[in-house]
Parts: C-alpha cells; sequence; structure tokens
C-alpha cells in the first residue's frame, strides 16, 4: 500500500511504501470481506494526511521536522502525518531554533545531522541549550556510528538511518503519548 507512487524512485524499502489507503472492490472480494481496513479515500481521491490516519493517540501529538532536503522533509512529514501527528517542517537548524524561540512547542523533533548551516548535531544541542524537553530523533541517509554518537551526546534521544519506519517511530510515538 503506498502513500506516493514510488515507482520511479528504485531502491526505497518497503517501509516508506507503507501508508493507509483503501482497497479496490476485487481486493475485498478476494478476502471474502474479512479484517478489512475502512476505506480511507473516496475512489479517485486524493489522500489527505490531515484527515486519513491510521493511528489515534489519547494526546494531540506534534512533530517538527529540520531537514534541508525539500524531499526528505515531504516524506517524513507526510509519514508522520499519516500516522495522526501534527507536523510541521523547517529547512534549517537556524529556522527551527527561532521557530522553538518565538514559542512553538513539539512533542517529537526530527532533525537530519547533515543541515547547511549550522548542524543538525549542533542543532540538537542548542535546543537542549535553551531547555527543550522535546524528544530528539536524528534521522540521517549517511549513517555513521561516530556521527551518531556525537548527535546523542548534544542531547539527541535517538539515532535512526534513512528511510525510517513505523518499526522505529511507533515505540516513539507511544512512549509521548502515554501508553
Amino acid at each position: 500500500m503506498a502513500l506516493f507512487s514510488f515507482h520511479g524512485f528504485p531502491g526505497l524499502s518497503e517501509e516508506l511504501k507503507m501508508a493507509p489507503t483503501y482497497l479496490l472492490p476485487r481486493q475485498i472480494r478476494a478476502n471474502r470481506g474479512e479484517n478489512l481496513p475502512q476505506r480511507r479515500n473516496p475512489p479517485g481521491g486524493e489522500f489527505n494526511p490531515e484527515t486519513n490516519t491510521f493511528m489515534t493517540w489519547r494526546n494531540r501529538l506534534t512533530a517538527l521536522v529540520v531537514d534541508s532536503e525539500s524531499f526528505c522533509r515531504m516524506l517524513e512529514k507526510s509519514f508522520l502525518s499519516a500516522y495522526g501527528v501534527e507536523t510541521e517542517d523547517v529547512e534549517s537548524g537556524s529556522a527551527a531554533i527561532e521557530l522553538i524561540r518565538g514559542g512553538a512547542t513539539f512533542d517529537l523533533i526530527v532533525i537530519n545531522p547533515h543541515l547547511s548551516g549550522i548542524s543538525g548535531i549542533e542543532t540538537a544541542r542548542s535546543l537542549r541549550n535553551m531547555g527543550v524537553q522535546s524528544r530528539i530523533v536524528g534521522s540521517s541517509a549517511m549513517y555513521v556510528e561516530e556521527e551518531r554518537w556525537r548527535f546523542l551526546r548534544a542531547g539527541g534521544d535517538h539515532y535512526f538511518e534513512k528511510p525510517f519506519g513505523p518499526n522505529l517511530f511507533i515505540p516513539i510515538l507511544q512512549q509521548l503519548d502515554n501508553q
């Protein structure tokens, strides 16, 4: 089941391709209607992550995605939105710092350590020095163990290799929701 059409992007993992969708009538007949998910979109309709989520939470969960690559921001924001998390995105560490300095709060902050300008590691350190209590997760396509340790020492809580999937984020979201 796909949130977007990934046919033009070979090599993306199956986890990235997973997202809510609806079943076609022939799929319903093939499964005899047993244990089918609810229809998410009208036939021919567009997926709207604001209204078509497949996770529900007791509390309102919010996230900030900090990544200088617009495609990565779009994927991560869509992924989190599909999981019922209200998500904003910015393209730099300085924009994230200013947003939070201006009073914005988030339960989760996902940061790419390879940001242009202020690095993601420095962004995490600055946010912690500002007293930010959000869960901070580093997410990098170029996973290096040394970088992971630097990110965690700077105040990050987790560090994952892109693409991240539900097996990594659902437990974090459940913890944030006090489940």
